[in-house]
């Protein structure tokens, strides 16, 4: 029993039906000081296990749904041992579930997988069919990323996944499986079953709820089809791919985007000041009842020093709470400014090509009425580059903000060299035929090196597209590879405008440039920005030899797997 204000007694489990009332009628602005009221009550005062596991879980719950993963984990953690005192915790399929989410959100995937297995021997685990799919999924996901990556057992839990899923026939869990299945077996270059997987994602995910996974599908079936040396259909694929994206990445969504993205960080922030706020009110009340219900007959001398050490203790916290909420101020500002910069490129350099493609709608709309095939498909030619070249602007823009924000993660693995590069060049096939560059291609099969996938092919791409950008119509385009001791090298070199000695210094420097291609058009240059960045983060290294009118070559030094 607690006191309250008149003298009388209130029961114990009131802060935790409080607590439960407004989670239920979602106050959720209201409910965390009711949340620490409760843990306070039944870790200090009643010793009531259940109710403290139930009050530390919801405190996990709710700092989940505010974004605050590292928060909830911990919370979760502690409930989790408290548990251990619980004949039968409430809630425990569900409460292990969370927790093992939250690991595999954190990419901690050897945790993560312990929780999903010990979650299968769970006695009310196999009354949940449908948790039971997505279990297997999770499973087979961990096994697929963890460090020794254990493809057999990612395989038969994906499998059992798509059992489940079957039985109930759920078409959008299915698709998701055999996405990622198809995925599975593409990292172990078992391309004939990684497209049967692929087309039966394709074929599940008719529905409306799986268009955000659509995409997706459409450009893995691209890559595996290329990888399968079925070039003309993975062209067909990557065309739908670019037109799922359309359908998506339209301006309005891009600004919505925007807008939502800079409001979650400001939002975040400001929540995690009332949270710290908060929680210093709630200590302060607490210290202010126990200092009440301390001995009277303490003498005076003593109780001077008591105050002191209070008052000296609560500087010291609001001193330190200051810093805390100044760092946090530099650090949104810091944020504020790199989205001020986003958007201003955004608006300068999406203005045009969105303008340049709604013209070429109309032009294309013409040429239909008036059955005019051969500038028909001259104009969907162009309507293709354009799609390509902002698309990849876009991709540009978004691992530049990542790198901003430190928000980019680099896992190095071994890659054959030959095939990265051929995934690659799938999208330039069209912007050579239009400007009808000749590619030639010398890449040995064989070479293995260590990277990252996507930070290597984004280099590859951003440096493929330069010199595509910059080579005049009719010109020539060389990729070679070659080994030096524990090296490989991969060059690209172009015949075309090249680079003026000035500005290849400036690169060279690690500042950005912006320069007029053979359309006229001005880059953003971001390009070159972001390779560099990539290429150092990872321990390789980047260098570009240029002379103005006689063309560029950029080369980019591996590590070499040695056999």
């Amino acid at each position: 029993m607690k006191g309250t204000k008149d003298g009388r007694k209130q029961p114990d489990f009131v802060p935790f039906h409080n607590m439960h009332i407004q989670l239920y009628e979602r106050q959720y602005s209201e409910v965390l000081p009711s949340i620490l009221a409760s843990i306070a009550v039944y870790s200090e005062t009643s010793k009531n296990d259940t109710l403290l596991y139930l009050s530390y879980y919801a405190r996990g719950s709710f700092y989940r749904k505010k974004g605050l993963k590292d928060e909830a984990l911990a919370s979760m953690l502690q409930a989790e041992k408290i548990s251990k005192n619980i004949k039968n915790p409430p809630g425990n399929v569900g409460f292990y579930s969370d927790i093992a989410n939250l690991f595999f959100e954190l990419q901690q995937y050897e945790d993560a997988l312990q929780y999903y297995l010990d979650l299968l021997h769970k006695n009310d685990f196999s009354a949940n069919k449908k948790l039971q799919g997505a279990i297997y999924n999770n499973i087979a996901r961990c096994y697929a990323n963890i460090d020794k990556h254990d493809y057999e057992k990612a395989e038969s839990y994906y499998k059992k996944s798509l059992a489940f899923y079957g039985e109930f026939q759920d078409s959008l869990n299915l698709a998701a499986v055999h996405l990622n299945l198809g995925d599975l077996y593409f990292e172990q270059y078992k391309d004939r079953l990684a497209v049967d997987h692929l087309k039966k994602a394709l074929l599940y995910s008719e529905v409306s709820e799986a268009v955000d996974i659509k995409d997706d599908i459409y450009f893995n079936l691209s890559l595996a089809m290329e990888s399968a040396g079925q070039t003309k259909k993975a062209l067909e694929f990557y065309k739908k791919y670019v037109e799922q994206l359309e359908g998506i990445w339209n301006r309005d969504r891009i600004w919505g985007l925007a807008e939502q993205e800079k409001k979650f960080i400001v939002d975040k922030k400001q929540t995690e000041i009332q949270l710290l706020e908060k929680e210093a009110k709630l200590q302060k009340m607490q210290l202010d009842t126990k200092r009440m219900q301390s001995n009277t007959f303490f003498s005076i001398a003593a109780v001077l020093l008591l105050l002191l050490l209070v008052g000296l203790y609560s500087y010291s916290q609001r001193i330190k709470k200051n810093r805390v909420i100044a760092l946090q101020n530099i650090q949104l500002d810091e944020l504020n400014a790199t989205k001020d910069r986003l958007f201003s490129i955004i608006a300068h350099d999406l203005r045009t090509p969105v303008y340049l493609l709604k013209e070429s709608n109309l032009r294309l709309k013409k040429a239909l009425i008036k059955n005019e095939l051969t500038d028909l498909e001259k104009q969907l030619d162009l309507n293709i580059n354009m799609t390509e070249n902002t698309y990849s602007m876009l991709d540009n823009l978004l691992y530049w903000s990542l790198e901003q924000k430190n928000g980019s993660f680099y896992k190095k693995e071994q890659l054959p060299l030959h095939s990265i590069v051929g995934q690659v060049l799938v999208n330039y096939g069209n912007a050579l035929k239009i400007k009808d560059i000749r590619l030639d291609k010398n890449i040995p099969e064989g070479i293995q090196v260590y990277a990252d996938s996507n930070a290597i092919k984004i280099v590859l791409r951003n440096i493929i597209d330069n010199a595509i950008k910059f080579t005049q119509d009719g010109g020539s385009i060389k990729i070679d590879a070659r080994i030096y001791e524990n090296q490989a090298e991969i060059v690209v070199k172009d015949n075309g405008i090249g680079i003026n000695k000035a500005m290849l210094d400036t690169i060279k420097s690690g500042k950005t440039v912006r320069q007029k291609d053979t359309s006229g058009r001005t880059s953003t240059g971001l390009g070159l920005e972001l390779c560099r960045i990539m290429t150092e983060k990872n321990g390789e290294r980047l260098m570009i030899e240029s002379e103005e009118g006689k063309g560029t070559s950029v080369k980019i030094v591996l590590e070499l797997v040695k056999k």
